[in-house]
C-alpha cells in the first residue's frame, strides 16, 4: 500500500522522519512517498492546492496524509476521508476540500479510536501520533469504520471564484505563489474556454497594473524571450503568470490574494 506525506514541517527538524518511523514500525510493508514538506507554514489553502494538483499522479487506493495544522491540539477534528480512488487523513480544516471538489467523498470518519494511535498523544504533534499511525493501520487492512464515528459534514475552504465585472471582464485572484515565483490563479481552463467562446488565445489580455499587461495565452515559458512575462495554463489547469527565467513574484511584487483583470479583445 502506498502512503504519501504532505506537511509544512520543512526538513530542518526530525518531524518528517518521526512520522515515517511510526509508519514503518506499524506497517513495514508500506511504501512512503514524500509529496512535499515545503507547504508555506500554516497556509492551508496552499496545501490544499498542492495536494489537489498532485494526487492524480498516484495509483488507486493511495493513502494521502496531509498535515498543515495551525489548530493542532484545539477542538478541530482529526479525520479520515474515503474518496474516489483514495483516502485522505489529516485535520478537519479544509485541507482536503479542493481535492474533494473533483472527487466524490464516500464517507468521512472522526479519528477517535485510541487503539490505533501512538501513545502518549502529543498536543502539538498529531502528525506523528494520530495521522501517521492511522495511515499505517489502514494500509494493513484495518477498516476505516474502526477509526471512529461517521461525520455528516467536514470543513471546506471558501475559495474566491473569478468575478465578472460590468464591462464583461473578469477579476482573478492569485491563490498561491509556487517555488519558482509563478503566480497560480483561480481561473480554471474549463472556465477560460467558456469565457473565450471559441476566440483564439491571442485575443486574451491580462492587466497586472496600470502600465503592465500580458497579451495572449501561451503554452509554455519558451514561447517568450528570457525576462518576458507569460500567461499559460499550468499542470494544475489553472491560469499562471510567470516570467521566463525569473520570478514573477519578485520582479512584479505579486502576492497571494492579489487581483488582476482578464478580458477578451
Amino acid at each position: 500500500m502506498l502512503i504519501t506525506l504532505m506537511t509544512d514541517f520543512g526538513l530542518a527538524d526530525t518531524y518528517v522522519g518521526q512520522m515515517k518511523g511510526v509508519i514503518q514500525t506499524i506497517a513495514p510493508q508500506a511504501d512512503v512517498i514524500d509529496l512535499t514538506h515545503s507547504v508555506p507554514p500554516q497556509d492551508i489553502l496552499a496545501g490544499a492546492l498542492m495536494l489537489d494538483a498532485a494526487i492524480d499522479s498516484f495509483p488507486p487506493d493511495t493513502i494521502h496524509v496531509g498535515v498543515v495544522d495551525p489548530g493542532v491540539g484545539s477542538a478541530r477534528a482529526a479525520i479520515a476521508i474515503e474518496a474516489q480512488n483514495c483516502i485522505f487523513i489529516g485535520p478537519d480544516n479544509g485541507l482536503f476540500s479542493v481535492a474533494l471538489s473533483r472527487r466524490p467523498m464516500m464517507r468521512a470518519v472522526r479519528l477517535e479510536n485510541w487503539r490505533y494511535f501512538r501513545h502518549p498523544v502529543s498536543h502539538t504533534f498529531h502528525g506523528r501520533d494520530i495521522f501517521a499511525p492511522v495511515a499505517a493501520h489502514l494500509s494493513r487492512g484495518v477498516p476505516l469504520a474502526e477509526m471512529g464515528p461517521v461525520m455528516s459534514r467536514i470543513v471546506t475552504l471558501d475559495i474566491a471564484r473569478p468575478q465578472r465585472l460590468e464591462d464583461d471582464s473578469l477579476k482573478l485572484t492569485v491563490l498561491r505563489i509556487d517555488g519558482f515565483g509563478n503566480a497560480i490563479t483561480n481561473f480554471m481552463h474549463r472556465d477560460y474556454e467558456h469565457y473565450m467562446a471559441g476566440q483564439p488565445d491571442s485575443q486574451a489580455i491580462i492587466t497586472l497594473g496600470p502600465d503592465r499587461r500580458i497579451n495572449g495565452i501561451h503554452h509554455t515559458y519558451a514561447d517568450v524571450d528570457p525576462g518576458e512575462p507569460v500567461a499559460y495554463f499550468g499542470s494544475s489547469d489553472r491560469l499562471e503568470i510567470a516570467i521566463r527565467n525569473a520570478s514573477a513574484a519578485s520582479v512584479y511584487g505579486i502576492k497571494q490574494g492579489q487581483t488582476f483583470i482578464f478580458r477578451r479583445k
